[in-house]
């Protein structure tokens, strides 16, 4: 009888302490997965000042916007417009084209990304692509390195980017020195666009890849500070005495309009004279972001020094 009644109460406590070991490990579990949950989502503010929950560190991006940068983090995201599609033809090679500047909505929900980037310009879109997957809006307008340190703090690949400007800082010192071994130093460099029918400047920062080679900005490209027309008559003035004159032509090629003002009221630009022009690719040198700016830099340094 004391025998049954022993047996009967080490199976009351062997039941009791399998359910709170139970209990004990389910309220484990569940703490795991919080942990892993908080590690999987950030909160970030982006440039529309709001509170956006991102991935720690997105896997499938729809990069409607930022591109470039991404590809200087070395990050291929799952899916661009075509505009970057035409700019980094290789590295994006593979990647879901999602058309031009009103992307196709069912492709980037049929991708389930779990980012999507925008600039801040583009707020119209909020209301569709909330609905698929967290959008995250980078400023328009900002330096090449303060938007590439906004979109590496956003993709989590803070060291990408300082390896990044590593590069860029020695491939710089380069370019100076190899500049200098052509006899070539203290010079000026001017640059205008070439669209359509019109000629535009702009604030030289945009093109901050060929003055870190070394290169000055004229006179006249010093006072200007913003994007605009320019009549032809008054590009010889404001061409100056550059000893280098670079102009943006769709995919650097030359057309009808540019020969006609290069043999004619150009002409006697010293710049021309001394035929120190050169023809570059618009989109590649004119998207102010951190790659294109390494790109004006290399084709710069390419086009004087093989010419």
């Amino acid at each position: 009888m004391k025998k049954k009644k022993f047996t009967a109460l080490l199976l009351v406590v062997l039941t009791l302490g399998l359910v709170l070991a139970a209990c004990g490990g389910g309220s484990s579990s569940s703490s795991d997965d919080e942990a892993k949950q908080e590690e999987k989502a950030r909160t970030l503010t982006d440039a529309l000042d709001r509170k956006v929950e991102v991935p720690a560190t997105p896997k499938k991006i729809v990069a409607i916007q930022n591109a470039g940068e991404l590809y200087a983090l070395d990050i291929k995201p799952a899916a661009t417009t075509d505009y970057y599609m035409g700019i980094y033809p290789d590295f994006l090679k593979g990647v879901e084209n999602i058309g031009g500047d009103k992307p196709n909505v069912e492709k980037i929900a049929a991708l389930k990304p779990d980012l999507i980037i925008i600039s801040d310009y583009q707020k119209d879109m909020l209301t569709n692509l909330e609905k698929i997957a967290p959008v995250y809006a980078t400023k328009f307008g900002v330096t090449p390195d303060d938007q590439l340190a906004d979109v590496a703090n956003l993709v989590n690949a803070k060291d990408a980017e300082k390896a990044y400007q590593k590069k860029y800082a020695k491939e710089t010192e380069e370019a100076k020195a190899t500049l200098k071994k052509d006899g070539i130093e203290n010079q000026k460099a001017a640059v205008v666009q070439f669209w359509g029918k019109e000629t535009y400047i702009h604030d030289p920062i945009v093109f901050g890849g060929l003055y870190d080679a070394g290169f000055t900005p004229t006179e006249a490209a010093k006072k200007n500070t913003e994007t605009k027309a320019i009549a032809t008559e008054a590009v010889p003035a404001y061409v100056g005495d550059a000893d280098q004159f670079f102009i943006l032509t769709p995919e650097g090629k030359t057309t009808d309009d540019v020969s006609t003002l290069l043999s004619g009221i150009w002409k006697d630009i010293p710049a021309v004279k001394a035929g120190h022009v050169y023809l570059v690719d618009n989109d590649k040198w004119s998207n102010y972001t951190a790659p294109s700016r390494e790109y004006q830099m290399q084709d710069a340094i390419d086009k004087i020094t093989k010419k």
